[in-house]
């Protein structure tokens, strides 16, 4: 079978379930709403979103991909999440983005940096990339 006979939706989603069957048995990490506040500034309420990620990488980038892409210098971790975890809750990383500004692995968190599809196959992804700094 040809390359250009190979990428097709079928090819799509098995691997997109390959990688989210991987992932399922990673870490979690929760994604926290940006929270509404009271007149004073207090957190009223506290909207999360709990997904998996393989890998989750403390120390993501060596110092040359650092020098050739801007955005590693501001992100102290960086989570692969399943583009098809995201599919089947029907989210879109636009509108994560736009509703989610900070994540938490093992109750420690981090201000997402960097919010993006990984990994291109076909047409579409196989990872979201969360990055995130302390």
């Amino acid at each position: 079978m040809a390359i250009d006979n190979a990428m097709t939706a079928t090819a799509l989603l098995r691997a997109q379930q390959q990688v989210y069957n991987v992932c399922a048995q990673g870490q979690g990490i929760v994604l926290v709403k940006n929270a509404t506040k009271d007149e004073l500034g207090s957190k009223l309420t506290e909207t999360t979103l709990a997904l998996k990620a393989f890998p989750i990488r403390y120390t993501p980038f060596d110092r040359e991909t650092t020098a050739k892409i801007s955005w590693t210098e501001n992100v102290d971790v960086i989570c692969y999440v399943p583009k098809h975890q995201l599919n089947l809750l029907s989210l879109t990383i636009k509108n994560l983005k736009a509703r989610y500004s900070t994540f938490r692995i093992d109750n420690k968190t981090y201000t997402v940096r960097h919010m993006e599809s990984y990994n291109a196959f076909a047409n579409d992804y196989l990872y979201m990339v969360v990055g995130g700094k302390e």
